[in-house]
């Protein structure tokens, strides 16, 4: 199943929301079975990039790590210009990824919602079809004086 997930685009020009498109194994019952999908799926597809990245910087040509003018003004766009270098050495584990990201869930450091509708708690029922928009929404603590 294929859905649809806003993600902030970063820069300061032209800071929006982009939808990105994540493909998951199996159609989700629950928000907690949504969010577990989505986070192995990240997991894996930052497993799979990190090896290429490790792949590529031992290889001996010197390509693999030039940036060329159109690449460059591509994620200057964006802007962060990087080398696609993937600093953690080890492999992410999917099943400490996903109690964390429920555990964050339950505490309230992030939203869903789907299609425009707060997706409630993890053990609430939800129905995606395919290409449905799913915004995840981190809230943030704002610091101030205590009186």
């Amino acid at each position: 199943m294929k859905i649809l997930f806003e993600q902030k685009k970063p820069g300061r020009k032209s800071a929006g929301i982009k939808p990105i498109a994540i493909e998951l194994d199996s159609c989700p019952t629950t928000v907690g079975e949504l969010i577990a999908s989505t986070v192995r799926s990240l997991v894996s597809a930052f497993n799979c990039r990190a090896a290429k990245a490790t792949a590529d910087i031992d290889a001996d040509n010197d390509t693999a790590t030039r940036l060329w003018d159109e690449e460059i003004s591509n994620l200057a766009e964006t802007g962060r210009v990087a080398f696609g270098i993937v600093y953690n050495e080890r492999e992410e584990d999917p099943e400490k990824a996903v109690a964390n990201a429920l555990l964050s869930y339950d505490d309230g450091l992030f939203r869903i919602f789907i299609n425009g509708i707060d997706a409630g708690e993890a053990a609430n029922p939800v129905r995606l079809n395919e290409s449905d928009l799913v915004t995840v929404v981190r809230l943030t603590m704002l610091s101030g004086r205590m009186w």
